[in-house]
C-alpha cells in the first residue's frame, strides 16, 4: 500500500520546490500521471504499477527504483538515471529517454514501442522479450545487453553499440543498423529481413546464422543466394 496519496504527494512537491526528495518511499499503484517530477530524487522508490503517463521525470534519479508494470507511456525521462531500476513489464510507449542511463536496468517484456532512447547508456541491461518496435536507439550503448526474443522490428539502431549482446531470436526485420556494431554478439535465429546493415561492424559474427532475406548487407549489396561469411 502506498505511503502517500496523490494529494499528499502534490502538497509535498509544492513544499519541496525544485528537485524534490522522494527516495525510498512506497508510491506503488498511485496515480502520478502528468506530474512534474523533474530532477526528483526517487532512488530506491517503489513505483510498481504506478501511473506516470505523461509525467516529466527528466534528470530524475531513479537508481534502483522499482517500476514493475508501471505506466510510463509518453513520459519524459530525458537524462534520467535508471541504473539498476526494475522496469519489468513496464509500459513505455512513446516515452522519451534521450541520453538516459539504464545500465543494468531490468526491462524484460517491457513495452517500448516508438520510444526514444537516442544516445542512451544501457550497458548490461536486460531486455529479453521487450517490444521496441519502431523505437529510436540511435548512437545508444547497449554493450552486453540481453535482447533475446525482443521485438526490434523497424527500430532505428544506426550507430548503436551492441557488442557482445544476446540477439538470439530477436526480430530486427526492417530495422536500421547502419554503422552499428554487433561484434561478438549472439545472433542465432535473429531475423534481419529487410534490415539495413550498411556499414555494420560484425567482427566475430557469422551473419549467415541469421535470417537475411532482402537485407542490405554491410558492403551495400542486397542479400542473395550467396553464402555470407564472417565479416571482420
Amino acid at each position: 500500500m502506498a505511503e502517500l496519496t496523490r494529494k499528499e504527494l502534490l502538497l509535498a512537491l509544492i513544499s519541496a520546490g525544485d528537485r524534490p526528495r522522494l527516495s525510498g518511499l512506497d508510491l506503488s499503484g498511485l496515480d502520478l500521471a502528468e506530474l512534474d517530477l523533474r530532477g526528483a530524487n526517487l532512488i530506491n522508490t517503489k513505483l510498481g504499477r504506478a501511473d506516470l503517463s505523461l509525467a516529466d521525470l527528466s534528470e530524475a534519479k531513479l537508481t534502483g527504483a522499482v517500476l514493475i508494470e508501471a505506466h510510463l507511456n509518453r513520459a519524459r525521462l530525458n537524462k534520467a538515471d535508471l541504473t539498476d531500476a526494475d522496469l519489468t513489464g513496464a509500459y513505455l510507449k512513446e516515452a522519451s529517454l534521450l541520453m538516459g542511463v539504464l545500465s543494468g536496468a531490468k526491462l524484460a517484456n517491457a513495452q517500448l514501442t516508438f520510444a526514444k532512447l537516442g544516445e542512451a547508456l544501457a550497458n548490461a541491461a536486460h531486455l529479453r522479450g521487450a517490444n521496441l518496435n519502431g523505437a529510436n536507439l540511435t548512437f545508444s550503448k547497449f554493450v552486453d545487453c540481453d535482447f533475446s526474443d525482443a521485438n526490434l522490428s523497424g527500430a532505428d539502431l544506426s550507430g548503436a553499440d551492441l557488442r557482445h549482446c544476446d540477439l538470439r531470436g530477436a526480430d530486427l526485420s526492417y530495422a536500421n543498423l547502419s554503422n552499428a556494431d554487433i561484434s561478438h554478439a549472439l545472433i542465432e535465429s535473429a531475423n534481419f529481413t529487410g534490415a539495413n546493415l550498411r556499414g555494420l561492424f560484425s567482427s566475430g559474427v557469422d551473419l549467415h546464422v541469421a535470417v537475411l532475406e532482402n537485407a542490405i548487407m554491410p558492403d551495400g549489396t542486397h542479400y542473395g543466394a550467396e553464402v555470407v561469411t564472417t565479416i571482420r
